[in-house]
């Protein structure tokens, strides 16, 4: 066995013995890799030795690689189409077995598993690697897996819904969230499996950890009416009804009228909180008042910065969702000058 030494130290000893011949260098690492595949390192070394020698393969035969893995990707992307048809159709076990197959070829060629220095996700958007960097502190190099797991452990999770199987279906969903800890859709489906299951402590606490994710309005009115549900539940009405009044002002929903008037039958009263009252209730029971500060402070800064460096589409990204919250001039004329200038460059 190659003797102990850290990862990051035998990496720059391995990029140190690098020639600039590419076919020496092709040799070299494949050599090093070989090396160290008992190391307790092993499993990073070759992977960062792979990712090296992926530079080195000249531009054509790059390009036929490239080819190769959108084709594979064409074929993932075929089957959850069929997944998909097959969920619309009401094929439940159809869909099932195209599903886990899948899940057993991509999911068991342990291609993407963690390492000791890098973590595989699935972010959809750049607000959501963003946001989980920033509230974890990740110590890994983030790396992005070739294929959407998140959404492949999702459609399975919702299809276990559907067969009424919560128990495999909470742990389906489980699985999506660590592909994309930051995308609150799947946060919300998982929480769904608590509450199907009356698991209403659970169902709150899953909620309770999805406000930070919520950079969009609609998700963030949702967070509010899961925990207006979960007071309802608990017979709460006073808290029930600012959660739920609260949401509204993000997203509006027929949900919200229908358990307002379930409420004043109930307990024969109309709930008129004054925001006094509101805030009063949220801070008792540790709910956020409004959107977490730290993303509108990271969707302005990101927004800013790309604007001032002509990155429109970007700025528009952010800006758009820190304008979606906050009636701010400056923001919103930054926001409307870049919408102009990325539709007149059309």
């Amino acid at each position: 066995m190659a003797e102990n030494k850290d990862f990051e130290a035998i990496m720059k000893e391995i990029t140190g013995g690098l020639t600039g011949d590419p076919e020496a260098d092709m040799k070299y690492l494949d050599e090093q890799g070989q090396k160290y595949k008992d190391h307790e390192y092993g499993k990073e070394i070759l992977r960062a030795c792979g990712r090296l020698m992926y530079e080195l393969i000249p531009e054509d035969k790059k390009a036929e690689l490239n080819k190769a893995l959108a084709k594979d990707g064409q074929g993932y992307d075929a089957a959850m189409e069929e997944v998909r048809f097959n969920i619309y159709k009401k094929n439940y076990d159809k869909a099932l077995k195209i599903i886990e197959d899948m899940i057993a070829k991509y999911d068991e060629s342990m291609m993407f598993k963690d390492d000791a220095v890098s973590e595989y996700h699935c972010f959809r958007e750049p607000m959501e690697e963003i946001l989980y960097c920033e509230y974890t502190k990740p110590e890994k190099d983030i790396r992005r897996a070739t294929y959407d797991y998140a959404d492949m452990y999702l459609t399975y999770g919702s299809l276990l819904v559907e067969l009424k199987r919560l128990d495999d279906a909470a742990n389906a969903l489980f699985t999506a969230m660590k592909w994309n800890p930051a995308y609150a859709g799947i946060a919300f489906e998982y929480a769904e499996t608590f509450k199907m299951r009356g698991m209403i402590e659970e169902f709150k606490d899953i909620t309770k950890g999805i406000f930070k994710y919520a950079y969009r309005p609609e998700d963030l009115a949702r967070c509010y009416r899961n925990m207006g549900y979960y007071f309802v539940e608990v017979k709460d009405y006073d808290i029930a009804v600012c959660c739920l009044l609260f949401s509204m002002h993000f997203a509006k929903s027929e949900m919200v009228s229908s358990e307002l008037y379930y409420i004043s039958q109930v307990s024969g009263k109309m709930y008129q909180p004054t925001e006094e009252e509101l805030g009063k209730h949220f801070e008792e029971h540790d709910i956020p008042y409004g959107p977490e500060i730290e993303m509108l402070k990271i969707a302005y800064a990101y927004g800013q910065h790309f604007y001032e460096q002509g990155d429109m589409a970007s700025a528009e990204y952010f800006l758009g969702i820190f304008t979606s919250f906050i009636q701010d001039e400056k923001a919103q004329k930054m926001y409307e000058d870049a919408k102009t200038k990325i539709e007149t460059e059309k």
